[in-house]
């Protein structure tokens, strides 16, 4: 399986899958990184459709690739993770990246992608990672 990387280099949500024992993973290694900011953490798959909904959110701002209304949000089912997108010209995706327990913090930063290629892209890679998934 491969790491999933949407942004730039300065500025990027690296997804990749987690596997301790070399099994099938179970869940993801998000790392948020924006400039000097560093935020990782685990991010658990949804018991009944592992990431699946995360590539249909992908995938609805594929199909609306010239832009929509108002904000789309996705988190994952324990909250680790969550992004909201708009669309001005460039897709911005407004990152989210928490830990509840041992301590409490979270973590943010806005990505940019094109809404053309790269935005296709992103869920193209993002659909093959999900597809080793298995709830």
């Amino acid at each position: 399986m491969t790491t999933v990387e949407l942004g730039s280099e300065s500025h990027h949500l690296r997804l990749t899958p987690n596997a301790d024992d070399g099994t099938v993973p179970h869940s993801l290694l998000a790392e948020l990184r924006a400039d000097s900011l560093l935020a990782v953490h685990s991010v658990e798959q949804h018991y009944v459709s592992g990431f699946a909904d995360l590539v249909t959110f992908f995938d609805s701002l594929v199909d609306d690739w010239r832009g929509w209304t108002g904000e789309r949000r996705w988190e994952s089912l324990e909250g680790e993770l969550q992004v909201t997108a708009t669309h001005d010209g460039h897709v911005r995706l407004a990152v989210t990246v928490r830990a509840a327990y041992p301590g409490d913090w979270r973590a943010w930063a806005t990505i940019s992608l094109d809404p053309g290629e790269q935005l296709s892209q992103a869920a193209h890679e993002l659909g093959a990672m999900a597809a080793g998934f298995t709830p």
